[in-house]
Formats: C-alpha cells, sequence, structure tokens
C-alpha cells in the first residue's frame, strides 16, 4: 500500500512540468529519393585532324544529387570511316570513353571528390588506358545548369599501347598525373539555349611536356521540353600519341547531335 501512495505521490508532482519533458515521437523512415538527370546523345561528325572522316557518335550521361553526394556517369562511343588512296573506305577512327565522379559534400562550395576513366582509341593507338584519382573541386553555382567549376586532382594512369598490325595491346605505361579541370555553364534565353565550356589538362607529375589536353564547347538550342539540337567542337591532345604510331599527336571534331534530356 505504501508502494502505490508513493508511486501516486510522485505522479502527481511530475505531471505539472510534463509540457516540458520531450517526449519520444515514433520513428519515421526519412527516405530521399535524389535530383536525377539523364541525357541521350546522337549525332555526326566532321573530323580533321589525322584525315578527312565521316562518322556517328553516340553517349549517354546520369547524374544523380542527394544532401550527401553528387555523381555524374558519362559514356561515349564514336565510329568514323574515310576513303584511302584508293577511293576504298576505311576504319579511321573507332574510340569509347566511360568515366564516372562522386563528390562529396555537394552542398559545400569547396568539397573533396574521387574519379575514374576508362577509353580506348583506334586514331591514337590507345588499346585502353584507365586511371583513377582523387582531389578537390570549387563550385559556384545557381542550380544545376547554371554553374561554374574548376577541380585539381592526382591521377594513378595505366596506358595498353595498340600494336600498329593487330589490335593487341602492347607496352603497358604507369604514370601519375597532376589534373585540372574547368567547367562553364549557363543557359540564357528563358533556358532555352544552354552553352557548356570545358577544358581539362593532365601533365605528368615529372614531365609537364607530357600531357593531354581536351577541350569540349558545345551549345544547345532546346526544341521542346524533352528534345535539343546540340552542336559541338571537341579537341583532343595526346604528346605521346605519335610515339605510340598515330600520324598526329591532335585530333578535332565538329559535331551536330539531337539530345534527349529527362
Amino acid at each position: 500500500m505504501r508502494r502505490i501512495l508513493a508511486a501516486f505521490t510522485l505522479a502527481a508532482g511530475v505531471a505539472p512540468f510534463s509540457g516540458l519533458l520531450p517526449v519520444a515521437q515514433p520513428l519515421v523512415a526519412q527516405t530521399d529519393p535524389g535530383e536525377w538527370s539523364i541525357e541521350a546523345e546522337v549525332g555526326g561528325t566532321v573530323f580533321y585532324g589525322n584525315r578527312e572522316q565521316n562518322h556517328f557518335n553516340v553517349g549517354t550521361q546520369i547524374e544523380r544529387e542527394d544532401a550527401l553526394f553528387e555523381s555524374a556517369t558519362e559514356f561515349r562511343f564514336t565510329y568514323g570511316t574515310a576513303p584511302d588512296a584508293e577511293r576504298n573506305r576505311e576504319v579511321v577512327r573507332r574510340s569509347w570513353v566511360a568515366n564516372s565522379s562522386l563528390d562529396f559534400q555537394p552542398n559545400e562550395r569547396i568539397r573533396p571528390f574521387v574519379s575514374g576513366r576508362m577509353e580506348s582509341s583506334f586514331e591514337r593507338e590507345i588499346g585502353l588506358r584507365y586511371d583513377a584519382g582523387t582531389g578537390f573541386k570549387f563550385d559556384h553555382r545557381i542550380d544545376r545548369d547554371n554553374r561554374t567549376e574548376f577541380s585539381v586532382s592526382i591521377l594513378a594512369e595505366r596506358t595498353y599501347s595498340r600494336s600498329p598490325d593487330a589490335d593487341t595491346r602492347v607496352d603497358d605505361v604507369s604514370l601519375a598525373r597532376f589534373s585540372s579541370d574547368f567547367r562553364f555553364r549557363r543557359t540564357v534565353w528563358g533556358d532555352r539555349v544552354g552553352l557548356d565550356l570545358r577544358a581539362i589538362y593532365r601533365p605528368v607529375f615529372d614531365a609537364f611536356g607530357d600531357f593531354t589536353f581536351s577541350s569540349r564547347n558545345a551549345i544547345s538550342l532546346e526544341l521542346t521540353e524533352i528534345i535539343a539540337l546540340r552542336f559541338s567542337l571537341r579537341h583532343e591532345y595526346d604528346s605521346g600519341a605519335v610515339e605510340r604510331g598515330a600520324d598526329t599527336n591532335r585530333d578535332g571534331q565538329v559535331q551536330m547531335s539531337v539530345v534527349a534530356g529527362f
């Protein structure tokens, strides 16, 4: 009886302050699907550099952003032919590239990231090249389509050259590179016209004369909410291409593509 009375007295004393005590709330699963962006591109190209050619290109890009991470994955494939001295068509361009990056703390202006890349190029005599690295990115943006990005990173890279007479991979080379990447994106005229400028410079650590440089300048004209017409100028320079057996160290493309974005 005394225990019951004591419990009743304690409850009566605590009751007036019950509104000040934290109340346990039921656990609710918090799910954030993030923001997705998917783009598919198909088009044709006029090529200058090693030799004249006609070819087509396809590509896809997937981006996702949530409160913790921002990721981007891209794949592109190009195939081209040109006439030889006897006017017979031959393959002069066959290349593909796949790259991916993962940014941490996407809401921060300066944030760390990791990246990976794989590529193969018939015209630059690359049987297979892959790299992986990490660094920091500076990002000033209004939204996904209006932003300026600059990143620096350190990459570990390995390249397998193509044999001049066969599609075998020989002479693998492993090295470390310093990478700097600048990208500028803007939309104007009610978001109907998009501008995308990008330049990547990657010198070898102990030999800055040994480097790769790539740039892509594109302008897109929105035709519908999903479909756009894109004009691109791409340029690639690889200081080791001639040494591997290519005709020149540089390649360029002027592309016109139809793009579908979701």
